[in-house]
C-alpha cells in the first residue's frame, strides 16, 4: 500500500480546471462499494469549500475521506517577511485573513469525518504515507 502512496503521488501535475468534487463523489460511491481510504488532493479554495463538503458527507458515510491539501510556499513566505510598510502590512494580513478562513474549511471538513493534511506540494508523499501509518496504526481503517 505505501509503495502504491508514492508511485501515485511522485509526478502529479495540476490543471486549471475546476474541480467536481461532488460528481467525482458520487461516482467514486456507485463504483468502490467496501469501505475504503479516499484521498483527495487539492488545493482548494475557500469557494469551493461548500462543495467539498457535500462530496466529503457522501463520502464519508461509507469511507475514510483523507483530504491532501495542497499550500502554496508563497504563502508561508509572506508570513516569514518583516513588515516595514502599509503595502506589506495589507498584503500579510490578507495572507492570514487567507489562511484562517482556510483553517475554518478544515475545521468544518474535520467535523464531517474527514482526516485533513495540510502540506507543500513536494512535501505531499511523505506526508501522506505518514498520515496512512497514523491511520492504520489507530485501527481506522
Amino acid at each position: 500500500m505505501i509503495r502504491r502512496l508514492l508511485e501515485r503521488t511522485y509526478d502529479l501535475a495540476s490543471t486549471l480546471e475546476a474541480a467536481d468534487y461532488l460528481e467525482a463523489a458520487g461516482r467514486l460511491m456507485a463504483w468502490q462499494r467496501r469501505r475504503a481510504l479516499i484521498v483527495i488532493l487539492t488545493n482548494s479554495h475557500t469557494e469551493d469549500h461548500a462543495e467539498l463538503a457535500r462530496a466529503v458527507s457522501l463520502l464519508a458515510r461509507r469511507h475514510l475521506v483523507v483530504i491532501a491539501q495542497l499550500r502554496e510556499s508563497s504563502l508561508d513566505r509572506v508570513l516569514d517577511q518583516p513588515v516595514h510598510d502599509l503595502e506589506g502590512a495589507l498584503r500579510f494580513y490578507g495572507v492570514a485573513d487567507y489562511l484562517a478562513a482556510r483553517q475554518q474549511g478544515f475545521e468544518v471538513l474535520q467535523h464531517l469525518g474527514a482526516v485533513m493534511l495540510d502540506t507543500l506540494p513536494e512535501q505531499l508523499p511523505v506526508a501522506l504515507v505518514n498520515r496512512y501509518l497514523d491511520i492504520k496504526s489507530s485501527g481506522a481503517l
